[in-house]
């Protein structure tokens, strides 16, 4: 295993030494209502059916629930579906995710989770006869955004996958995009950076279970692509989702960290197009989710 992967291994290690941050009740503002407004009403290319407006149109008339709490390393907005998604958070996870990406003198970050509980899936097969795939599109794929070097402004406004959402809007809004490379380098990147942090992190640092998550998660990824590419008009080009997915495995494949080896054979990816392999029950049991959550 790389030198990365122990660097990452023992840093989490040491965030698990901590006890996690606590959260508190804290009071919507008028701020926080101006910036829901505006972002949930802005049309977006990688929001096409709007699941932002509806779920921002619910809040409004009271039929979602919404509450509002904040820790050391920031603030934490949330509209849910029904109750029960409350559960479906490791808010104590999120804490240390936040205060992994803390600085000192920086402002604490502000997050806005707008928790549909919409999949990421495939579009079906278009034509069996000619074996014709329908585009991937952001409607398949995409769940959150931020702006660059921005900590106030991070909005995921899809449940599944929340917590890999969070960590690569994250690195956005701490000014870690290298602005010298293209867009979709950029997300490349970035992407591979946060589904090996997510893996780490769910890990807690320990070494054994760190090297079986990044097994799973190298997998789930390459077989989950080998869909994508029937997808693609051409899978060498860079068109979308290239950035979220090919060139992602590609980053890792250059880190020396893809496991080429395939030694979990009930990893079937079917439909879906969650990009990190689901966490087993055991792993939402330790992070204290339900075990249908699809935030963690």
């Amino acid at each position: 295993m790389s030198i990365l992967l122990n660097t990452l291994c023992e840093r989490v290690k040491k965030e698990f030494e901590l006890d996690e941050p606590k959260w508190l009740v804290t009071e919507i503002t008028k701020d926080d209502m101006d910036f829901l407004n505006k972002e949930c009403n802005n049309e977006s290319e990688f929001d096409e059916t709007n699941k932002r407006k509806t779920m921002y149109e619910n809040m409004m008339k009271g039929v979602v629930f919404v509450s509002k709490a904040k820790c050391e390393y920031g603030e934490l907005f949330t509209i849910f579906e029904s109750l029960d998604q409350m559960a479906d958070l490791p808010w104590g996870l999120w804490g240390r995710i936040l205060r992994m990406f803390s600085e000192k003198g920086k402002k604490p970050f502000k997050v806005f989770l707008l928790a549909d509980k919409s999949l990421r899936k495939f579009p079906k097969k278009n034509d069996k006869i000619t074996n014709v795939y329908d585009s991937i599109t952001p409607e398949n794929i995409n769940g959150g955004y931020t702006y660059r070097c921005n900590r106030e402004t991070i909005l995921i406004y899809r449940a599944e996958d929340a917590t890999r959402v969070l960590i690569h809007e994250l690195q956005h809004s701490c000014c870690l995009d290298n602005v010298a490379q293209s867009v979709d380098i950029i997300e490349a990147e970035t992407e591979a950076w946060a589904e090996l942090f997510y893996v780490a992190i769910l890990s807690q640092g320990k070494w054994y279970m760190f090297k079986d998550l990044v097994q799973r998660q190298s997998e789930w990824m390459r077989k989950q692509n080998k869909k994508v590419k029937k997808h693609m008009k051409d899978p060498e080009s860079r068109e979308f989702p290239w950035r979220y997915t090919i060139g992602k495995e590609d980053v890792w494949k250059r880190w020396g960290i893809l496991r080429e080896d395939d030694v979990k054979p009930n990893i079937k990816v079917g439909d879906s197009l969650r990009l990190t392999y689901p966490p087993n029950d055991m792993l939402k049991q330790r992070f204290k989710v339900n075990v249908t959550s699809t935030i963690l």
